[in-house]
């Protein structure tokens, strides 16, 4: 007896939805990586707190004590006006002061944005853990 051969195609796997989804994936990780190393340097002092809520604007006293409004460096005197400016918007303020930054220059700070008209300032702190 003779067999018959049947001629058998291999099955074909479609690449372009493959590499459409590999495109997505590479763009959502270069997105990714873009928008999490914009943080500045600073070493927040530990403490609890609440974490923040809503729309908020952050003003940074690095180790220096230069006052950065964003990833912007601006004088005390912009940043505040700044910062007051997003307050009048419905923006919160935020306060973040490296841990080495003198006491006198956060209080300097705070005083200037609620002598603007900045009646509710939040610091930021580093959660620490209580034992």
């Amino acid at each position: 007896m003779r067999k018959i051969r049947r001629n058998r195609s291999l099955p074909e796997i479609e690449l372009t939805p493959l590499i459409d989804v590999l495109f997505m994936l590479i763009v959502f990780f270069v997105l990714t990586a873009a928008f999490t190393g914009s943080t500045l340097p600073v070493r927040l002092p530990g403490a609890a707190g609440i974490p923040a809520s809503g729309d908020s604007v952050t003003l940074t006293l690095d180790a220096e004590g230069l006052v950065h409004f964003g990833r912007e460096r601006l004088s005390i005197d912009d940043a505040v006006e700044s910062a007051i400016l997003s307050y009048h918007k419905g923006k919160k303020i935020l306060v973040a002061a490296d841990r080495d930054v003198p006491y006198g220059a956060v209080v300097t700070l705070l005083e200037k944005l609620r002598n603007r008209g900045g009646e509710s300032v939040g610091l930021l702190v580093e959660a620490s853990e209580e034992k």
